[in-house]
């Protein structure tokens, strides 16, 4: 994977394998502070959520109605939107009643993979988060940022992101600094206005060296509340991607009351 334009260095994630002993998870999230399983979740629960979501963005007016709806792909001269505007909230809301889309990070194979890092009961995070990025709307990027800025709670909270469908770096991943959660906590100084999130932590690109790749059908990524991580743009042109944001804690253990609400309070 070679070094983009803006010189920033990009790596192919390190692989864990799941049947490997718990004990060995928990090192090497502790060394590197994410764990990327190939084909965790089985296709066809990822494409169910998927097709359920697209519906609703097919309803929205976004897509073109004369291609597979799968595809998302967007219409031409449909205008980008995202979190906070109206058109974007109006369908966001319907995709976290959906009970696929509510049902999705209690999957089987996630909780298990909670359940060894967590080493104890798991409390899945009943904010559930999806997220539709439009093509080469790149001001809506979220920047590096660790995600205890926003959970808040307990430290020992670990995120998992899965794209809804294959998603190759054009269509915009996600990219992690490995071992930066070693680094603590940090001040969220930087602003992003436009940006999903709109806060960020600065970041010495000369420095950091981001683990990204291409993710193929229940490519799962879990990380730390305290790893740096980034959206990467959306550059495919014309398709939209999908994706979830869940989180993942001891049952017991400290919790912000914002974590235990829907998503932007929409009900």
């Amino acid at each position: 994977m070679a070094e983009s334009t803006t010189q920033e260095t990009y790596k192919p994630f390190i692989e864990s394998d799941t049947n490997a002993d718990p004990s060995q998870l928990r090192s090497v999230m502790a060394e590197q502070g994410y764990l990327f399983f190939r084909g965790l979740v089985p296709a066809d629960e990822v494409l169910t959520v998927r097709r359920q979501a697209l519906e609703l963005c097919q309803e929205a007016g976004w897509l073109d109605e004369s291609q597979d709806l799968m595809e998302g792909i967007v219409a031409s001269g449909v205008q980008p939107t995202s979190e906070g505007k109206p058109e974007y909230m109006a369908m966001y809301r319907k995709l976290l009643k959906l009970p696929r889309f509510h049902d999705f990070p209690c999957h089987p194979a996630l909780m298990q993979i909670a359940q060894h890092l967590l080493g104890g009961e798991v409390f899945v995070h009943p904010r559930r988060i999806g997220r539709v990025t439009f093509p080469n709307y790149t001001v809506a990027t979220t920047p590096a940022h660790q995600d205890h800025f926003y959970i808040r709670g307990t430290v020992d909270t670990y995120s998992c992101w899965i794209p809804l469908g294959t998603c190759p770096i054009t269509l915009g991943g996600l990219a992690v600094w490995p071992g930066s959660h070693q680094r603590g906590f940090l001040e969220h100084s930087v602003s992003h206005p436009g940006a999903v999130g709109g806060r960020g932590v600065p970041v010495d690109e000369t420095e950091a060296v981001w683990h990204t790749g291409d993710f193929g059908l229940g490519d799962t990524l879990f990380f730390h509340a305290y790893t740096i991580h980034k959206a990467l743009p959306n550059l495919s042109g014309n398709r939209l991607r999908v994706s979830t944001d869940n989180r993942y804690q001891r049952k017991g253990d400290d919790i912000d009351p914002g974590a235990l609400r829907p998503h932007f309070d929409l009900n």
